[in-house]
């Protein structure tokens, strides 16, 4: 019966209406995915707020055991390549896909001559004022989390979120223990040797997993701040993907001209992108806690050589970099946003709103 379930799934990509309707009457008989019996005791979940546990992890930091909250995501599966997410009680499947070449150099662009500038200006530390739009500031999108914090009479938001590229392990793994050691040597010129080797990531497109984007769940779970204080441990866009993980991410050209650094122009400089681009990657959200059990058991940071998820190493990655550039702490919830489509909203030819993955025809 359960290769009979798999075979109505492959009948088609899309997972419709008819293929749900033929599997609804199997999903008993698989026991790895798990459904609400009733639209109820799917209310019953967001209302109890049932993704949060409670236990005690060690901190290295500070020599002893504390206790602590993590979130556990119910609603999201994984398993060789393919993503299963219960939307609205029902159980869909996605297949996850890499973003355009296209994108990738418009992204890796942006984040190269932001970092050129900042070299060539020769300032230390973070810009006073960071430019708004582009890659770094993704509007996501989500819905789902209906009874919500009581709040707003609506469940459907959408925030601007520091989002990030997503560099492959293998980058990864090459570039962290330059990174880790620059920070503890701690050199007048930190922060230009890290503008540079990030520089140098952002200079071949290779380097990244284009399955992948990343951002950090900020103002969730806090141990103070406003959110807090008003009563608060969770934002919308959190709720929202954990009772209903999916989300759509708008991306708008920062500033024009932009440069294309995969595009020389032959005379030492580069070509510029049109004006206007504009992207929309719709995308099924992975929610990662420090804290959870199968992240690597350490409350200061995503202990990823010891995690059984492998997906923890990015989950140290972008809070490794967060904390490099800002300070901090390094054990933010972390959102990876696995890339299901991609549209050009760019407002001419070829975009206009025409899905580039998976291509159309």
């Amino acid at each position: 019966m359960i290769a009979k379930a798999k075979n109505i799934l492959l009948e088609s990509s899309s997972f419709g209406r008819r293929s749900f309707m033929k599997l609804a009457g199997l999903t008993s008989l698989i026991t790895v995915l798990p459904t609400f019996k009733t639209r109820e005791a799917h209310a019953r979940y967001i209302l109890n707020r049932n993704w949060w546990k409670s236990r005690q992890i060690w901190s290295t930091a500070d020599q002893e055991y504390k206790t602590v909250e993590y979130c556990v995501q119910h609603n999201f599966r994984q398993e060789n390549g393919t993503i299963w997410s219960n939307l609205d009680n029902r159980w869909r499947r996605f297949e996850v896909r890499q973003l355009s070449d296209d994108f990738m150099k418009w992204g890796c662009s942006e984040r190269y001559f932001y970092y050129d500038e900042r070299i060539n200006v020769g300032e230390e530390g973070p810009p006073t004022v960071m430019k708004n739009g582009g890659i770094h500031h993704g509007m996501v999108a989500t819905y789902g989390n209906w009874i919500g914090r009581r709040d707003s009479s609506f469940h459907l938001n959408v925030a601007t979120k520091g989002t990030a590229l997503c560099p492959s392990r293998e980058t990864i793994l090459e570039v962290l223990p330059v990174l880790e050691q620059l920070k503890i040597d701690n050199p007048p010129d930190r922060i230009t040797q890290y503008y540079q080797i990030m520089q140098g990531i952002y200079s071949d497109i290779n380097n990244f997993d284009k399955t992948k984007l990343l951002t950090l769940e900020l103002y969730t779970q806090p141990t103070g701040g406003t959110l807090y204080d008003a009563g608060y441990k969770e934002t919308h866009t959190f709720a929202n993907m954990m009772a209903n993980p999916i989300c759509t991410i708008g991306f708008m050209q920062q500033e024009h001209p932009q440069k294309n650094y995969f595009d020389p122009d032959g005379s030492g400089g580069y070509n510029d992108f049109p004006y206007g681009v504009h992207y929309e990657v719709r995308a099924i959200p992975k929610v990662i806690h420090c804290w959870a059990p199968q992240m690597g058991n350490e409350y200061d940071v995503f202990n990823y050589k010891d995690a059984e998820d492998p997906d923890a190493i990015f989950g140290y990655w972008v809070n490794f970099l967060h904390t490099f550039y800002h300070g901090g702490r390094a054990n933010i919830t972390t959102v990876i946003y696995n890339v299901c489509e991609l549209f050009n909203n760019t407002p001419r030819d070829p975009g206009r709103g025409i899905r580039v993955v998976p291509p159309i025809g």
